[in-house]
């Protein structure tokens, strides 16, 4: 960001708005709430504009928009789409036979499409890590002895209901105590990133803002 004393205009409200949403922030250190309310209303309205703005020039309008006034019959599928989100938007006013469908098929494939990322994206890359092949070396190998070693015992551990005898129990167990150690590993990393950005705020009002540090 500019700094206070170095901006034009411009750089100088940014650097004055940023600072005031931070005290505001801070200020529920002190007990004052409202403050961190309004600080959480503009945070909200702020990403609800982007992402909507993103959504509409990033998506909507070469996506769906453009292909429609192109050429609108080499697309059916879009005025398809077209048609489900006009069901959805109207949904309140439409019989529940007439929206059932397509409200259906908008969850069904929202979830297909979530469970399917899923798939690709960690569980088969995840099993894949742990694939020894001929030309591994050792470091490919350990590598991937190791990643089975921490997969088995967690997939394992999300087994609920299935007969297991002592050795399985004890894997599932131990698959248990990775996965907590893997979210103590986590959290801990998000504590060290808060502290980071609380150190870039308290580096933002004392330079940028009060010109103290340089």
């Amino acid at each position: 960001m500019n700094a206070f004393f170095e901006a034009g205009t411009a750089g100088t409200l940014a650097t004055w708005v940023a600072a005031l949403v931070t005290l505001g922030v801070w200020s529920y250190l002190a007990g004052e709430r409202r403050l961190l309310h309004v600080a959480q209303l503009l945070l909200a309205g702020l990403a609800t504009g982007y992402l909507a703005l993103l959504a509409i020039r990033e998506v909507l309008v070469p996506q769906l928009i453009s292909p429609l006034l192109a050429d609108p019959a080499a697309r059916p599928d879009l005025l398809i789409d077209v048609l489900l989100v006009a069901v959805l938007a109207l949904s309140p006013w439409l019989p529940r036979r007439a929206v059932a469908l397509p409200v259906a098929v908008f969850v069904g494939g929202t979830a297909a499409y979530a469970l399917g990322g899923a798939i690709t994206g960690t569980l088969l890359p995840q099993l894949a890590a742990g694939i020894v092949t001929a030309d591994s070396g050792p470091g490919g190998a350990l590598s991937g002895v190791v990643g089975l070693a921490i997969t088995i015992p967690v997939l394992l551990a999300f087994i609920h209901g299935v007969p297991r005898g002592r050795v399985m129990g004890g894997v599932a167990s131990a698959g248990r105590f990775i996965l907590l150690g893997g979210l103590g590993a986590w959290l801990g990393f998000l504590i060290v990133s808060r502290l980071a950005l609380l150190v870039d705020r308290v580096g933002f009002l004392l330079g940028d803002w009060l010109g103290l540090v340089r």
